[in-house]
């Protein structure tokens, strides 16, 4: 088959308007997380993604829509960090070793996916259409993800005795705010220049403040 041939194929058109569509999701990503909703445009999305501006509206409709899209990709990403089972857990011992790699699992996640940290402070601040998204999204099966194992833990006396939903919302947050803020730690010491000593540190940190 000539290039010609190629070109005009059955399905090219397409492919092409898919691949274009995970280059605009990419290119959201990193701008919404970064600059935020209100300062990022679509034009500047499509510019940046280096896809024609009419594609934008084409895939997802509004500037709204794309950024509930991005959530939605972003949530399938980074939310499979639980694979473990209460089911597993005997005792003490079990449970102590199960929060230790449920944490630093977490913390994982937060240096592959700078973003989920990044939305998680940016836009909580303030409440309206994009806070119900992203709670439904993001922040719901955290807690829902976690809040069994936070429970546990409490029950067999491997996490002080407190209020489970306090717990929830200070671990993510504690482990959010680093990632979307290391110029704060940075201030203080230069351990953030080292990402994998920096990683060491802040699951140290989560195990020592957490964990009995």
């Amino acid at each position: 088959m000539n290039n010609g041939d190629s070109k005009n194929a059955p399905g090219r058109p397409v492919k092409d308007k898919e691949v274009a569509k995970m280059k605009l999701l990419d290119s959201a990503t990193k701008l919404f997380s970064t600059k935020g909703f209100e300062e990022t445009s679509l034009r500047e999305i499509a510019l940046n993604a280096n896809v024609n501006m009419a594609l934008v509206k084409y895939h997802f409709g509004s500037k709204l829509d794309l950024w509930k899209e991005v959530m939605s990709k972003l949530s399938h990403r980074v939310l499979q960090t639980n694979d473990f089972s209460l089911k597993d857990v005997n005792n003490a011992s079990d449970m102590r070793v199960l929060l230790v790699e449920l944490f630093d699992k977490l913390v994982e996640m937060t240096f592959q996916h700078r973003e989920f940290s990044l939305f998680i402070i940016n836009e909580t601040v303030q409440q309206g259409e994009r806070f119900d998204h992203l709670f439904a999204k993001l922040i719901k099966p955290f807690h829902d993800q976690t809040y069994p194992f936070i429970v546990k833990g409490i029950e067999l006396g491997v996490l002080a005795d407190q209020h489970p939903e306090e717990l929830s919302v200070m671990l993510l947050s504690s482990v959010a705010y680093q990632q979307a803020t290391p110029h704060v730690m940075g201030n203080f010491t230069n351990v953030t220049k080292d990402e994998e000593k920096w990683k060491q540190v802040i699951k140290h940190s989560l195990k020592v403040n957490f964990i009995k």
